[in-house]
């Protein structure tokens, strides 16, 4: 069993080229539902659901062939990807915890009325409960990426049979749920990154997907924090990260609803990784 590394350590250690034939990371706390006790502002329910109580801040222009990067997100050689190749526009959305067949329905209405494409990373499990979910975001043109099969927090300090079968497992699922489609990206539950988990999705294959932009959409912080933390962290070669699964994601959708075409129409474009 190996030892589990922190996060800012392991990407000092490690850091994170692009195109790495290993393996990608999640945030350190679990992003699956409510937190017991925290109230919710910007419920449904209420005005900052709807948008009509926000502040949106101005996009940062996009600069053809300058990506600047966020504070205290560094992509080195042999870790997981923070940013995209520098193409000055370009900028990915990435969708995880699901498919839900609550959420992800929405989440595929409101990408396809904004003629945008991103990249779903989902559950295992969650994939085979809803293989119509993993067929409907494959035919809308979206990617989808490895996010192991049980979503374990503690994947850093498995052995490296268990993150192998957590790993392989999911690929399966997606592949059988996708009519054949098998992920060539995956990101790592919990942020919980060790050199076997590292090891183990290389030898699968695949490569490491993280992000530039973590509005913690997962704790529905409220709307307003959501789209303030995408419209100003946002810069050329960002991948933002949201959910669709794991808990109640309306605040997400709402602040999607309205940071999506901002960002669209200040010129960045939509890819994916």
């Amino acid at each position: 069993m190996s030892t589990p590394i922190p996060r800012r350590s392991l990407l000092l250690a490690l850091g994170g080229a692009a195109l790495l034939a290993g393996c990608g990371t999640d945030h350190p706390a679990w992003h699956g539902g409510d937190i017991p006790g925290d109230s919710h502002p910007g419920d449904s329910a209420g005005p900052e659901a709807t948008g009509s109580a926000l502040v949106v801040p101005p996009a940062n222009p996009p600069t053809a062939g300058t990506c600047p990067t966020n504070h205290g997100v560094v992509q080195q050689p042999g870790g997981p990807q923070h940013y995209l190749p520098c193409h000055g526009t370009d900028i990915a959305l990435t969708v995880d915890d699901g498919p839900d067949p609550t959420y992800t329905p929405n989440m595929l209405a409101l990408l396809a009325r904004l003629h945008i494409r991103a990249t779903f990373c989902m559950i295992g499990r969650s994939a085979a409960a809803h293989p119509d979910l993993v067929k409907r975001v494959l035919d809308g043109g979206h990617h989808i990426a490895n996010h192991t099969y049980d979503h374990p927090l503690n994947i850093a300090k498995l052995a490296a049979n268990a993150v192998h079968a957590e790993i392989a497992r999911a690929s399966d699922a997606i592949s059988t749920a996708g009519g054949g489609y098998r992920p060539t990206l995956f990101r790592a539950p919990g942020g919980a990154w060790s050199p076997t988990v590292l090891q183990q999705c290389g030898s699968l294959g695949l490569r490491p997907l993280d992000w530039s932009v973590d509005p913690r959409d997962w704790s529905r912080p409220g709307v307003q924090h959501i789209v303030t933390t995408i419209m100003t962290q946002t810069r050329p070669g960002a991948i933002i990260l949201e959910h669709d699964g794991g808990g109640n994601r309306d605040q997400t959708l709402a602040a999607l609803g309205v940071t999506l075409p901002k960002l669209r129409d200040a010129g960045y474009t939509f890819v994916q990784p």
